[in-house]
């Protein structure tokens, strides 16, 4: 009999590549709150992640066991996720938490994706000159229209 492993999840490898994520809780009105922002976290198996934070929101009940969010994304990637899950709070006083991932959700954008060849690393920079340049040259001399109707170009549109 073989015994197969199983792939791990995608997310393990995204969250140790991004190395951030935003905290979020849901309260008993079912409003999400921001909690803090998280940098360090382990992961204990594919379900399950550790974590330290330092603030919780003030709420009417005090209570250890919620629903939560937690938002990996880092600027100029390109993918970003979204687990949720419960949390549970170990000890207020240390402020560990138990994540157990319920749903992960992924974003991706292809346009972000790094492109390695070295014509377009050397291009990069005019390119995104041009686009600028063309984009502040067509606000610049826009054509304004008046209400008779008659039509005139404003350097200051």
């Amino acid at each position: 009999m073989e015994l197969h492993r199983q792939k791990p999840q995608p997310y393990i490898e995204y969250a140790t590549q991004l190395g951030q994520a935003m905290f979020y809780c849901y309260n008993e009105s079912s409003e999400r709150l921001p909690v803090s922002r998280l940098t360090g976290f382990t992961f204990l198996d594919e379900q399950t992640l550790f974590f330290q934070t330092d603030y919780f929101p003030v709420t009417d009940n005090n209570w250890n066991v919620f629903a939560a969010e937690l938002h990996f994304y880092k600027k100029g990637m390109p993918y970003s996720f979204v687990l949720h899950g419960i949390a549970a709070i170990d000890g207020l006083e240390n402020g560990r938490v138990q994540f157990s991932i319920k749903q992960a959700e992924y974003f991706e954008n292809p346009l972000l994706r790094p492109d390695k060849s070295l014509l377009s690393s050397l291009a990069r920079p005019y390119i995104y000159f041009y686009k600028k340049s063309s984009e502040l040259l067509l606000h610049t001399f826009k054509r304004k229209v008046t209400p008779a109707g008659f039509n005139k170009i404003s350097a200051n549109a």
